[in-house]
């Protein structure tokens, strides 16, 4: 009963609030003349806005196992739009996304606001084309965040890596980070409500996140995989079958929590 009352008052006191950090975010975009400051901008306003949208859902966001600073690269499982807000707190981050997520409703706006880096994925013809793009933001300095899945899925298990993404890390000769995604309800059992799949509409996705009691995100970093002395079909696989067994596990106990990092409601990693 709680919930039905406090869901639409989330969703104004969210929306309210980060209409507000939108248009205070551009008055200062436009007021800073130096390109640093003005991207440490983006990158607060980045962090903010996650932090706004897991608060509206009431999502609490744990951190298992050690992010590797050497691993320019991460893969992870895609079960909803909400993986990406997952991966804010850390800095440049971009996001690689097929080219058709940036014409959907809402959440092709959310991939824009967070630096997304759009693909063509219609044969491996056009991603091999597409990989320059993605080289030249590892050589300016950022990190990659691939979901090689390439769709989304409930979550219990993992789908097959597509490999050709793993190009860029053989190319650029850098370290590959897996990372598996978990959502877990108020209860402790697999999330219903979280996965966006099949024909579920934003939307309706919004709605029922918003109505969820709680929802508790768990990400777990893996050991990072070399290129060196591997090919980028091996690399896929291996990424795969390591977060596989990750989602195969049940909910972590509360001494494996205790040794976690956790995201607070400004969406700063504590």
């Amino acid at each position: 009963m709680l919930t039905i009352l406090t869901a639409p008052l989330r969703a104004l006191i969210g929306f309210v609030t980060l209409i507000s950090m939108i248009i205070s975010a551009i008055t200062l975009y436009l007021l800073i003349n130096n390109d640093s400051k003005r991207k440490q901008l983006i990158e607060i306003c980045q962090r903010r806005l996650c932090g706004i949208l897991l608060r509206c859902f009431n999502v609490q966001v744990n951190y298992i196992g050690k992010v590797n600073v050497d691993a320019k690269m991460i893969v992870a499982n895609h079960i909803s739009w909400l993986d990406a807000l997952l991966f804010m707190p850390a800095p440049k981050l971009r996001f690689i996304a097929k080219s058709e997520v940036k014409n959907w409703p809402v959440i092709g706006l959310l991939a824009q606001l967070l630096g997304t880096v759009f693909i063509r994925r219609e044969n491996k013809f056009q991603v091999y084309r597409s990989l320059p793009n993605a080289q030249r933001h590892l050589s300016e300095g950022d990190n990659l965040v691939v979901f090689p899945e390439g769709t989304t899925s409930i979550g219990v298990d993992a789908l097959p890596f597509r490999p050709m993404i793993f190009e860029v890390a053989k190319r650029e000769e850098c370290l590959v980070q897996p990372v598996a995604i978990r959502y877990w309800n108020h209860n402790h059992d697999i999330s219903k409500t979280t996965p966006f799949i099949d024909d579920d509409g934003i939307f309706m996705s919004i709605i029922k996140l918003l109505f969820e009691r709680k929802t508790h995100a768990h990400v777990h970093f893996l050991p990072a995989i070399s290129p060196q002395d591997t090919c980028r079909k091996q690399m896929a696989q291996q990424s795969q079958l390591m977060i596989q067994q990750v989602l195969k596990q049940p909910y972590p106990t509360n001494d494996a929590l205790k040794n976690t990092s956790h995201v607070n409601t400004a969406g700063v990693q504590s």
